[in-house]
Parts: structure tokens; C-alpha cells; sequence
């Protein structure tokens, strides 16, 4: 992953008196007023045969759309609008969804984004305008690699900013190590600045790739017509057929791929999945319902306890990256993590009080690299991710800002997501789990329950209920917290403060609190709270914030507290996949489960109902139960 440079784009006014977007470095029209939607809907739903493909969907089936060349997204939205209209008229299966994937290697400055698209609202009712409010609020910052947006729960766009083929070479890869065989590409909008200023995207190798990428009789549409185009995706084994253009254009071309395969899918009723459990009520297991429950499954999570349990029970939890060398993030959990769960938050909030964005202040510890290197590692990235700020507090070797790190409440959090009709809890300690026939029954000391799978999400007691999970490191960490009369709390820094531990001021009701955490006790599973840790907490606070230890004249005796056990792998990255036929697992976090959960448990949804993934096949080794760091226990001197 690395900044991308962005569209540079000249606005310029066509022969109708309107203003339209230019490339700079293509010179060539993203799309003109003069029927732009109409054209796409012509040369790409038409082309591809949609209107009458799309009204045959089955129940709960995904139909995947993959374009070279988002731009301005017209071409997406012009067929949110179509599938919005189906939808609305009855002509389209209800649980049926929509997966679109773009590449983009320069995309647009979100402001001109909204420029361009301005024109087209309100063109056919809200039709339209809803899709391109949900794409501008969520419209992902210039970083390369896949930024997944869900415009609405039907409808998903996988965005990969960066260079086309090495996008679909990602996902081709990503497909080979997903465990389950995933479905491919439907149908192609084939849609870069014309051959003769853009070739890259009309090559070999890109064709071959589309070809490698597509399902048995996959279609495709281009408004081109050049002879190369056609003979090269000949070669990849399309069919390809010329048909009148659109307007003024004489030609254009369309292709349906010849069978590769013979479909005997014999897991294609994973898209039938009627009931899932997930045993822990935790930030993952919660998570995970929560991506399900959007797949229209039926979720019930199972827990001794009420959500949210376990170590994702505490009155607030610290939401912020921990960021690697810019070159590096594409495959860096932790950075497409948080991209992606301030996406998901921001949608839960509509719910519930779950996320406070206040930005959060980072000292970037515990490190022993000077000013010049952590300069360095944050100054690539945008400014709307993390920037440096002025030194606010003395004996920092710098200041950072992340904008939309902030607070979670993990309370509102499993309030959001347990307020989903497809999803409910039961208090149920399982004891062990049985296969049957295309199922499995959960036993516990007086309960049964039956469903078509599991997934184990019990942080560090994970290991106890299937043979083949890994044994984590367990980690206790306790948080502690006091109350703080007005005129103190406002005194307080207003934004959440990380350095080689975290706190902030938060409101509980009527009440003012001051959190500082968290203890870090290896190999330990006691939940009692310490005095000890107690003072462990006060003592990092008072190393990197002697001011507010000051301020607020700490002493244990005024603190409460709470502790909790994280499951911590020894490369600490989670354990995400399956495990046999019918169980899968999600565990293994360690302190970062509210940035990791998010992605995590769409990766897993994913997994379990066979569809694209939106992350690269290196990232999804790493979150693998089956990789190789995993497969010898841990050391005595590891844990």
C-alpha cells in the first residue's frame, strides 16, 4: 500500500454548456452529460444482458459485477440505480445482492468526486441520489489496496485503488488460498479511457487474467470496438460479438466467456444457510453475527455471559491503528482494519451511541526509534489518517493525530448489533460440539442446539473446544477508571491520548469518568482486581503524563476497575477461517479486537458463503489457522 496520486482533473464545458470532469494524464472525458447515464446503462447493463439476467437470481444468490476503471463511479451507480429499480417493482429476488468490484489506479479527490457527481442527483428521485450519498460518505482515502463500502446491505463495492492487474492478480491469488471454492466474475464493464491514451488497461495479460477470474459464461461490454481489444479477448476465450454503439459511436463490443469448468459445486449450499451459532459474545463474535445477519442468515450467539463478554466488556475501549511502514500496509492488518471498521462504526452509530471519532493523540510507543524515523513513518500517509501536530506535552519524542480514532462503547456496541432481527442471544456455556449430517449439534450441561455451522469465538478458551485450535498466550489486562467532578472533566484533554498505554474522559450517564489502562500480565487468568495493577496504570500515566496524574491527585483507593483476558497468537495476528466441515473460528486478537473484529468477521462471513474477499492472499495466510507459526504449540519462555 502506498498514497496514490489522485485524478488531476480539468473542467471543462461540453458542446451542451456543461461541466465535465477531464484526465489530465489521459486528456480524454470521464463521462458526458449528454446521456452519460444513459450511455452506461446502454453499453454495460444492456451489454451485459442484465435486465433479463438479474430478474432469474435465486434466493440469497450474489451476482458479481467487476469493472477496469471506477472514475467517477457512473457506471456503478448507474446500475445501483437499475437493481434499485428492480428491486422496487418486484422484478428481483429480495435476498439477492449485489458485489461490485472496481480498480481505480487514480482516483478521485473525494471533493472532486462530489463535483462530478452533483449534476446526477436527484435526476430520477432518489433513485440515484441515495447511492451517491452513501458512496461520497464513505469514499475511502488514496491508499492502495481494497477498500470495501457497503452502499446499502444489498449492495457491496469493492473498491482496489492501484494499478488493474496486480488488483485482479490479488484477488485471482486470494481465491487459490480461500479454503472454500469462491464464485467469479459474472459480468465485465470494460470501461478505461479509450486504447490509444490508456493501453494498459486493454492488454494480454489483463484479458487473460479477466478470463481467469470469470465464472462459466461470463459476459462483458466495452463501448470500444478496436480490433486489438476483440482479438485479444477472443484469445482469452470470450466470444465476442460487435453491436451497435451508443449515440454517435458506431460499434461496440460484447463477449461471453466459453464453459472452463463443469459446475458441480458441491458447497453451493452454503448459500442456503439457514442458522448459524456463534459461541462467545465478545467484539468478534458480535462482529461476526453482525456481517452474517447482513447476508440475511439467522445469528445466535451463545455466552455464559451478557454481551458484550469476556475482554470486550470494558466501559470503553481505546479505537486507534497501529501503522506500519506505508510500503507495508496493504498486508498490515491493523492499517486495513482500521479503514475499514470506522466504515462499519460510522453505520452502527446510526444505532446506537457506538463510536466517538474525537481523534486521538499518539505518542507512537513503545519505541526506541527517534523523531526522524517516526516522521517518517507517518508522513507518507494522508493527513486524514494521521498527521503531526504541534508537541502539546513535554519529554514526547513526537505528537501524532488520527482523526478518526477515537472511543468505542462496547456496551452500545452490542446493543447496535443485538438489535438486528437475524440476531439473538442465549445464555448457553457449550461444552462440546457434535457433527450432524449437514449440521451440528452444541451441547451444553442441560441445553442442545442445533444449526447448519459454528464458529468458536472464545478468546483464550477457544482451544478448549475443537482439537485443531491453537492454544493462545493469555494475556490479563485490567482497566481502571474514576470519577471526576465537572469542573475537572472539562480541565481534561479533550481527545483520548495513546502512548505506552491510553487514556480518556468519557461520559456515563450523568456521570464524568477518567480511564486509564491497561495492565499487561502474562499467563495469567484471574479476573480479581489488584491493587497492584492499579498502581501499574497510574505509574505509565504518570511516566508520559505527569500533569494529569497531578491534576487529578490519583490514588487507588478512588479507582474502579475491571479485567479481562486477551487471546494473544505469538506472530499477533487473529486466528480467522475454518477448521473442518461445518466450524469455523475467530479468535486470538490480543488488545486490538475492536480494530480487527470488524474486518475480521466479513472476512469470515465471506469465507463461510463462499464470495470474493476483500483483502490479498498474503493477509489472508497471516490470519490463517492453518499457517505454519501455528502449528507447534508455544514454548514455556514464549508465553
Amino acid at each position: 500500500m502506498s498514497q496514490l496520486q489522485t485524478a488531476i482533473i480539468n473542467w471543462q464545458t461540453d458542446q451542451l454548456g456543461n461541466t465535465v470532469p477531464t484526465s489530465d494524464t489521459f486528456d480524454d472525458v470521464y463521462f458526458s452529460h449528454a446521456g452519460g447515464l444513459n450511455e452506461s446503462h446502454y453499453v454495460f447493463i444492456e451489454g451485459n444482458d442484465l435486465p433479463s439476467r438479474l430478474t432469474k437470481l435465486h434466493d440469497n444468490e450474489v451476482f458479481v459485477v467487476a469493472e477496469t476503471g471506477f472514475g467517477t463511479g457512473l457506471n456503478f451507480l448507474a446500475l445501483c440505480k437499475f437493481w434499485n429499480h428492480l428491486k422496487t417493482q418486484g422484478k428481483l429476488n429480495k435476498t439477492a445482492r449485489l458485489h461490485f468490484i472496481s480498480t481505480e489506479k487514480f482516483p478521485l479527490k473525494q471533493s472532486d468526486l462530489q463535483k462530478a457527481l452533483d449534476s446526477w442527483r436527484n435526476q430520477d428521485g432518489d433513485d440515484i441520489t441515495q447511492f451517491i450519498n452513501a458512496l461520497i460518505d464513505q469514499y475511502p482515502l488514496p491508499l492502495e489496496g481494497c477498500h470495501r463500502l457497503y452502499v446499502r446491505n444489498d449492495v457491496v463495492l469493492d473498491l482496489w485503488f492501484g494499478d488493474a492487474l496486480t488488483s485482479f492478480q490479488i484477488i485471482h491469488q486470494s481465491r487459490s488460498i480461500n479454503p472454500n471454492p469462491t464464485p467469479k466474475v459474472n459480468a465485465w464493464f470494460l470501461d478505461g479511457f479509450a486504447p490509444s491514451k490508456n493501453s494498459e488497461l486493454w492488454s494480454d495479460e489483463l484479458f487473460d487474467t479477466i478470463k481467469k477470474l470469470s465464472a462459466d459464461h461470463a459476459t462483458l461490454a466495452t463501448f470500444t470496438s478496436a480490433g486489438f481489444v476483440r482479438r485479444g479477448l477472443q484469445v482469452a476465450g470470450f466470444v465476442m460479438a460487435k453491436k451497435k454503439g451508443f449515440g454517435h459511436k458506431r460499434e461496440m463490443l460484447t463477449g461471453q466467456m466459453l464453459a472452463q469448468t463443469i459446475c458441480s459445486r458441491d458447497d453451493v449450499k452454503n448459500n442456503n444457510l439457514a442458522h448459524i451459532a456463534i459461541i462467545g459474545a465478545g467484539v468478534s463474535g458480535l462482529c461476526s453475527a453482525y456481517a452474517l445477519a447482513q447476508r440475511g442468515i439467522k445469528v445466535t450467539l451463545l455466552d455464559k455471559n451478557t454481551p458484550p463478554s469476556g475482554a470486550s466488556g470494558n466501559p470503553r475501549a481505546m479505537f486507534a491503528p497501529k501503522l506500519s511502514l506505508i510500503e507495508q500496509a496493504a498486508h498490515h492488518l491493523s492499517t486495513v482494519s482500521f479503514l475499514y471498521a470506522t466504515r462499519v462504526y460510522h453505520k452502527l452509530n446510526q444505532l446506537a451511541d457506538v463510536y466517538a471519532p474525537l481523534g486521538v493523540v499518539d505518542f507512537l510507543l513503545p519505541t526506541q526509534k527517534s523523531y526522524d524515523k517516526l516522521h517518517t513513518l507517518i508522513a507518507p500517509y494522508p493527513n486524514q489518517l494521521i498527521h503531526e501536530i504541534k508537541p502539546i506535552y513535554p519529554n514526547q519524542a513526537i505528537h501524532a493525530f488520527v482523526p478518526q480514532a477515537g472511543l468505542i462503547n462496547p456496551k452500545k456496541l452490542a446493543e447496535a448489533i443485538l438489535c438486528h432481527p437475524l440476531i439473538s442471544w442465549q445464555k448457553f456455556a457449550v461444552q462440546s460440539i457434535v457433527h450432524n449430517d449437514d449440521g451440528i449439534i452444541l451441547l451444553g450441561d442441560n441445553d442442545k442446539l442445533m444449526a447448519d455451522r459454528a464458529i468458536i469465538s472464545s478468546g483464550h478458551q477457544s482451544h478448549m473446544l475443537h482439537d485443531n485450535l491453537f492454544n493462545p498466550r493469555k494475556i490479563r489486562g485490567q482497566v481502571s477508571w474514576l470519577s471526576v467532578d465537572d469542573d475537572t472533566f472539562n480541565s481534561l484533554p479533550n481527545h483520548p491520548i495513546k502512548y505506552d498505554g491510553y487514556c480518556a474522559k468519557f461520559d456515563e450517564g450523568d456521570t464524568k469518568q477518567f480511564l486509564i489502562g491497561a495492565s499487561f500480565v502474562r499467563n495469567c487468568t484471574n479476573t480479581n482486581i489488584t491493587v497492584d495493577e492499579h498502581k501499574f496504570n497510574i505509574s505509565k500515566l504518570t511516566h508520559s503524563l505527569p500533569h494529569i496524574t497531578k491534576k487529578l491527585n490519583l490514588s487507588t483507593n478512588a479507582l474502579k476497575g475491571r479485567a479481562g483476558i486477551r487471546a494473544q497468537t505469538p506472530d499477533y495476528h487473529p486466528i480467522v477461517g475454518k477448521i473442518d466441515t461445518h466450524i469455523y473460528t475467530i479468535y486470538g486478537m490480543g488488545s486490538k479486537g475492536f480494530t480487527f473484529a470488524p474486518l475480521c468477521g466479513e472476512i469470515l462471513a465471506g469465507m463461510i458463503c463462499d464470495e470474493i474477499l476483500p483483502i490479498s492472499g498474503e493477509l489472508l495466510h497471516k490470519i490463517s489457522p492453518q499457517r505454519s507459526r501455528l502449528s507447534t504449540p508455544l514454548m514455556d519462555n514464549e508465553i
